[in-house]
């Protein structure tokens, strides 16, 4: 198998944002339209929840947790649509392209379910760390803090080893772990330097995404205030209508944007190295 370049992985999001913008903008408007979509089911399943509640506590309870149930596990499907169509592009370059190559196939559950097993994997091991840090505090303040950073080198190494089993899992049609676990062994300082330029490139956009956006917001509403709108404050709605929606609508277009820019340098290195070796023979 060849190597990596660390720093051309990282890049890999701006050079598919460049030769396939098309299809990038094609994602965002799926992604705005799919939630306006779950919004929608979900504000007709909170209507009838709150329509069988004896109370309007009961009311508000039952529409926050039905809320949350749509909107959420949504979200994600969304997110594993996006991510599978960035693999499909990028590791099946002559794929049909169809509807931006999104699809629902097998392909798109396989992503999921190996989503759900790491969450889980990960929830496990975080709740395991914090416990063996609470039992390291009775000891000293010192013994905690190293425990910390001991538990989150281990966490952050683990999730680099596993970091290509998501583009393995689109590729061979297993679940991806052991070909990750495989395929990263020798590879961590790489592996690591591409997470670092691909975080401060996400970090750098993003700063100024969001400078846009302020300035924006604050324009539509007059610039009477320069503070962006804070999205999960409800009475913000009602205070600058105009901003929030502006706030709302450019996050869910924005969102595959950066989904691109953090996936597609890992799909880049399962690419390189998957790929016959030059000298190989034929």
């Amino acid at each position: 198998m060849t190597d990596f370049s660390a720093s051309d992985a990282a890049l890999e999001g701006f050079q598919v944002l460049r030769k396939d913008w098309r299809v990038v903008v094609g994602w965002c408007l799926f992604s705005v339209i799919a939630f306006v979509g779950l919004l929608i089911v979900a504000v007709i399943a909170i209507l009838f929840s709150t329509l069988a509640a004896s109370t309007p506590d009961q009311a508000n309870s039952l529409g926050s947790v039905i809320g949350g149930l749509t909107l959420v596990p949504g979200s994600v499907v969304v997110e594993v649509a996006v991510t599978v169509a960035l693999y499909r592009l990028m590791l099946r370059p002559g794929a049909t392209p169809g509807l931006f190559y999104l699809r629902i196939s097998r392909d798109e559950g396989r992503l999921l379910g190996l989503w759900i097993v790491m969450l889980l994997a990960l929830g496990a091991l975080t709740g395991g760390a914090f416990l063996a840090i609470r039992g390291l505090a009775h000891i000293g303040g010192l013994a905690a803090t190293a425990g910390a950073l001991v538990a989150l080198g281990a966490l952050f190494w683990l999730t680099l080893r596993f970091s290509l089993a998501g583009p393995a899992n689109f590729d061979t049609g297993g679940f991806g772990l052991a070909q990750s676990w495989r395929m990263t062994r020798g590879r961590f300082w790489p592996l690591a330097g591409t997470w670092v330029l691909s975080f401060c490139l996400l970090a750098l956009i993003a700063v100024l995404l969001w400078l846009a956006t302020a300035l924006l917001q604050a324009a539509i509403g007059g610039f009477h205030s320069l503070t962006p709108v804070d999205l999960s404050d409800r009475q913000a709605l009602t205070d600058r209508p105009g901003a929030y929606v502006f706030g709302f609508i450019a996050e869910l277009l924005l969102g595959p944007v950066f989904w691109v820019i953090g996936q597609a340098p890992y799909a880049a290195i399962y690419r390189s190295l998957s790929a016959p070796a030059a000298d190989a023979p034929v």
